[in-house]
């Protein structure tokens, strides 16, 4: 599959640059699914068929039908939506620097966190409209797999600070550099993770892949923001 989607971008003059925008990623990210580096979900194959202007099966073999034969009948009802909106989008919603960091030991297990740098902005993109005016909200690219199949790598993930993150929200977690210049207001790290649990004395998270849940003591965490889902987006 993954020739058969370069071709069709190429043949159409369509840039790894124009498809990544066109379905929400980065530009590494349709690297790898073009090298085969990564599963893709049928879900993002009907993006990128939308995105390219073609069928489906201009991107499939066979063999690739038949992997995707069992898909479950949906549980959803489809919900009509208004048309566009007057008000354009701007393209001033950041994204900060990020990069993978070394793993979190916790408990003796191997937890995946990113470095983010909120001192450097990387990008800007277009902020939905339902956005505009929050200077809380930012956003980060996703590094490593831990967080597959729901946050992709190479996906970048939309943040808030306004509003408190609650059980059951993905949630980026700050965490303190715990050395001697630790002032209690900057953060070295990051977790992009679910909320499992929130007490007085620690927080519960989990990760996808691997599948893992663990604690993270309240004195290690500097603040949580909440990561906005499309219900946030489309009001």
């Amino acid at each position: 599959m993954k020739n058969k989607i370069r071709d069709v971008r190429k043949a159409r003059g369509i840039t790894q640059s124009d498809l990544a925008e066109a379905i929400g990623v980065g530009v590494p990210q349709i690297s790898r699914i073009e090298s085969g580096k990564v599963d893709i979900p049928l879900s993002r194959i009907v993006q990128i068929a939308q995105a390219l202007g073609c069928q489906i099966a201009d991107l499939m073999t066979f063999d690739d039908f038949v992997g995707y034969a069992a898909v479950p009948e949906p549980n959803v009802v489809p919900v009509k939506m208004e048309g566009a909106s007057e008000e354009r989008m701007r393209e001033d919603l950041p994204i900060f620097g990020t990069a993978l960091g070394a793993p979190k030991i916790v408990e003796g297990e191997a937890v995946e966190q990113t470095m983010l740098n909120t001192g450097e902005i990387i990008q800007y993109v277009k902020r939905p409209v339902i956005l505009n005016g929050r200077a809380d909200a930012y956003g980060l690219y996703v590094q490593g797999q831990s967080m597959e199949p729901v946050h992709m790598e190479g996906d970048f993930a939309l943040a808030e600070t306004k509003r408190p993150a609650k059980v059951g929200d993905d949630v980026v977690v700050y965490l303190r550099p715990r050395t001697e210049d630790d002032d209690g207001e900057r953060a070295r790290s990051v977790l992009l993770k679910r909320l499992v649990r929130r007490t007085a004395n620690y927080i519960e998270l989990e990760q996808f892949n691997p599948a893992v849940t663990f604690r993270i003591e309240t004195e290690e965490v500097l603040r949580i923001d909440r990561v906005l889902r499309l219900a946030d987006l489309i009001g």
